[in-house]
This record gives structure tokens, C-alpha cells and sequence, in this order.
């Protein structure tokens, strides 16, 4: 039997160990009047991303409750890991907020027996789009050819503090061509890349957290070689965006002016390429000239007026085609026709003068005088001119180098010698050989 002593003992234990039990599964709780501050390290974060939040819990006289005081969190947007934590000895929980992919505002609050955050105590954060501050839009080339053109659009998103936002889409659309995506996430740097291809002027308009919304804007009137910036819509409740304007740029023209007479084979002639770059047009990269006999020359970045020599070697009909391209892209083809005539041979005159004293007695001589032009045509030159006098003259050959003009020879006969041939020899700078004659009378 069981003593009444032993008993109570007994129910003491059992009534202590209740207890013990009872406050191990009982949280310990903030105490009435204390306070519960939230605090991030940031105010924005990406939907993919995570932010720190720190529960700072003080009792009403100031000091912080008792290590192991309990804080349960909330969050309506996204998640929190863990969503209950104990305080350390300085009354702080750290707990973090895990975006989901979602967009929007986060509002977290945090409560703990009596103590809460309150109804406007809690903490909001911007996720994704909503954290959207301004969209800078670019072109690179900001001009493109007539003929049509591709450029990269680049989005530069940055958040309500001014930093890169990444991981958020933006939404391109153009009023005219073609866009390579419509929908394009920013990388790690905040920016999003489309292409334009375009023969039409056309506005570019990044939105994010917007499926519409423009500002105008320009990207100039470059060479296409530059960047064009375009302005930016200020955000509005989580939604901004940024135009850009990409110009097209007219193309150049050109007429080709051969000479005012047909040029003749081996001889150069004058050609004359007139270049004219329209006010919204971009300056002329190069002009290249095939003449239409085998060559092909480069003229590179002319502009105005270029005369131009070229020298056909053989006669016929040519055709010039001449290939004009600028900057942005554009190119114009230009033809004309030219006819390459033979060249003209150089034109001998000989003028013989016999005196009247030469029908002396035999064995008497009798000295002629030649008056001798020899005229080339334009663009060629003498190279030597030769005279032969005949074999009974003396001297019997005369060399005049490269004569060009009139010059007076004279060449002595024996009386009697007759019927005689003066021969005069042009050699040509184009290599050719021309003769002229005259015949005198030695009685």
C-alpha cells in the first residue's frame, strides 16, 4: 500500500513534468507593447532574386525580448524562407523574401504575440516590372538604305534607383518593318536587343510592364554608322518606356559626262562622274568604274564633280558602268555608252622648191629646198622623222628627232638626175609608222 506522503510526491513530479512539457511546446511570444520594425537591404528585386529582411523586435521599455522570441512573417507576393524565426539575444530575425517569377509589389508584414508590424508597418518591395524606373532605347545604325536595312535596337531598363533591372521583358513594337522578337528579357546588365529591318522610316518603342505606350523620339540623321537615342517615357506605376526613331536615308545620284567628241583608241580622254548626296542622305563610301574594256577602277569617296582619265586601246563600243554606294547602304548603278574612234595618223606636207638654175651642164649639181610640217593629232606626239633625199642626193637621208611643226630642209642633185621620190618617215608615241611623198624633176 502506498503511503499518502509518497502519493503527493508523485503527483508533484507528474504535475512538473506537465509542465515543463507544456512550455516546450508553447512559443515564447513577444510581450504586450513591444514594437516589431522591418528593415531590407534593398527596395527592388528582380523576379528570380532575393532580398534580406531584418525583424528588429524592442519591449516597451526599449530593450529587446528575450532570446528565442518568436516572429512569423507574410508576404503577398512571393514567398519567405522560413516564414517563422527566433530572435538572438539582440531581438533581430533574418529571415528572406524569394521572388517567384511574378511581378508586382510585395508587401511583407511580421507579427508576434501582441506585437505586429501594424497595418502600414510592414515593408513593400518592387518586383520585377514594378521596380521599372526608365527604358532608354537605342539604334546602331540609327540611318538605314532606302533599299532597306537592318539595325540592332538596344533597351536599356533601369530601376526606380537608377540601377540595371534585370530579367524583366520588354515588349518592342515598330510602326513599320520588321522585328526580329517582340519579346525580349533583359540580361544581367538590364539590356534587351531586337533587330529592325526596314526601307520605311520607322519608331521603335520599348515598353516594360506596358503592352503599349510610346514617346517620339529620333535617332538623327546619321551616316548609319552612329547610335541613335531615343527619349523615355517616365514610369508610371510600374510601367515605362522609350522610343526611338530609325531614318532612311536617301540614296546618292550620278551622271556620267564622257567627252563633247568621241575619244580615240590610245589616246586618254576626259570623264567626267557628277556625285550628288541628297540632304537626308548619307555620304558616298565609294565609286567604282568599270569601263567597259576589261578594267575596273576604284574612285573611293568622292562628292561633287571627279573628271576621271581613261585611255581605250582599241576602237569600238564600250559601255561605262559606273557603281555608287554610300554609308547606309545605298546603291546606284549608272551606264552610258562611248564609241572609240581610230586614231587620226600625223599629217605630212612636203613642199619641194627646184630652182630654175638647175638645168645646168652635165656635171653641175643642183641643191633643192623642202619646206616639211609634220602635224600629229591631239594627243599624240613624234616620236622621230626621218627624210630620204634618194641615193644620188647628198646628203641622201636626214634624221629630225621628234620634230612637231614646219622646218626647212635642202638636199644637193646632180644636174640631170630626173625624175626623183622624197620620202618622208614618221614614227609616232603610239608606235606607228606614217610616210608622206613628194617627186621633183632634176633636168
Amino acid at each position: 500500500m502506498v503511503s499518502r506522503g509518497r502519493q503527493l510526491a508523485l503527483s508533484l513530479a507528474t504535475l512538473l513534468l506537465v509542465a515543463v512539457v507544456a512550455c516546450e511546446k508553447v512559443p515564447l511570444l513577444a510581450p504586450t507593447g513591444s514594437t516589431i520594425t522591418l528593415t531590407a537591404a534593398t527596395n527592388v528585386v528582380p523576379t528570380t532574386g532575393t532580398a534580406e529582411i531584418i525583424a528588429q523586435v524592442l519591449e516597451a521599455s526599449g530593450s529587446p525580448p528575450h532570446s528565442g522570441t518568436q516572429i512569423t512573417f507574410n508576404t503577398t507576393l512571393g514567398r519567405i524562407e522560413p516564414s517563422q524565426a527566433e530572435t538572438d539575444a539582440n531581438g533581430r530575425a533574418v529571415v528572406r523574401f524569394v521572388a517567384t517569377g511574378a511581378s508586382g509589389t510585395a508587401t511583407i508584414s511580421a507579427i508576434s504575440g501582441g506585437a505586429s508590424t501594424g497595418a502600414n508597418g510592414g515593408i513593400k518591395l518592387s518586383v520585377g516590372t514594378a521596380a521599372v524606373g526608365a527604358v532608354r532605347v537605342s539604334a546602331n545604325p540609327a540611318t538605314v538604305s532606302a533599299l532597306g536595312g537592318t539595325t540592332t535596337i538596344t533597351a536599356n531598363v533601369f530601376d526606380v534607383n537608377g540601377n540595371a533591372l534585370s530579367q524583366v521583358p520588354v515588349v518592342f513594337s515598330t510602326t513599320a518593318g520588321t522585328l526580329g522578337g517582340s519579346v525580349i528579357n533583359t540580361d544581367t546588365n538590364g539590356v534587351a536587343q531586337t533587330t529592325l529591318t526596314t526601307s520605311q522610316q520607322a519608331t521603335v518603342t520599348a515598353a516594360v510592364g506596358a503592352q503599349g505606350g510610346s514617346s517620339t523620339g529620333s535617332g538623327g540623321t546619321g551616316t548609319g554608322t552612329g547610335t541613335g537615342t531615343g527619349t523615355t517615357t517616365p514610369a508610371t506605376s510600374g510601367q515605362a518606356s522609350g522610343s526611338v526613331t530609325v531614318s532612311v536615308s536617301a540614296a546618292p545620284t550620278l551622271i556620267i559626262t564622257p567627252p563633247s567628241t568621241s575619244p580615240s583608241a590610245g589616246i586618254p580622254a576626259q570623264y567626267t562622274f557628277a556625285v550628288t548626296v541628297p540632304s537626308n542622305g548619307a555620304a558616298v563610301r565609294n565609286l567604282s568604274v568599270n569601263w567597259g574594256d576589261g578594267q575596273v577602277q576604284d574612285l573611293g569617296t568622292v562628292s561633287g564633280n571627279s573628271v576621271v582619265s581613261h585611255t581605250y586601246r582599241s576602237t569600238g563600243s564600250f559601255t561605262i558602268t559606273a557603281t555608287l554606294t554610300d554609308a547606309s547602304g545605298n546603291v546606284s548603278t549608272v551606264s552610258t555608252a562611248v564609241n572609240v574612234i581610230p586614231v587620226a595618223s600625223p599629217t605630212i606636207v612636203i613642199t619641194p622648191s627646184v630652182p630654175s638654175s638647175c638645168t645646168g651642164a652635165a656635171g653641175s649639181t643642183c641643191v633643192v629646198t623642202f619646206q616639211l610640217q609634220v602635224t600629229p593629232p591631239t594627243g599624240v606626239g613624234i616620236q622621230s622623222v626621218t627624210v630620204d633625199f634618194g641615193d644620188v642626193a647628198t646628203p641622201p637621208k636626214q634624221g629630225l628627232g621628234g620634230l612637231t611643226g614646219s622646218t626647212t630642209l635642202s638636199a644637193r642633185y646632180p644636174a640631170g638626175s630626173g625624175s626623183r621620190t622624197v620620202t618622208v618617215t614618221v614614227e609616232d608615241t603610239l608606235g606607228r609608222t606614217t610616210q608622206g611623198f613628194t617627186t621633183i624633176n632634176i633636168p
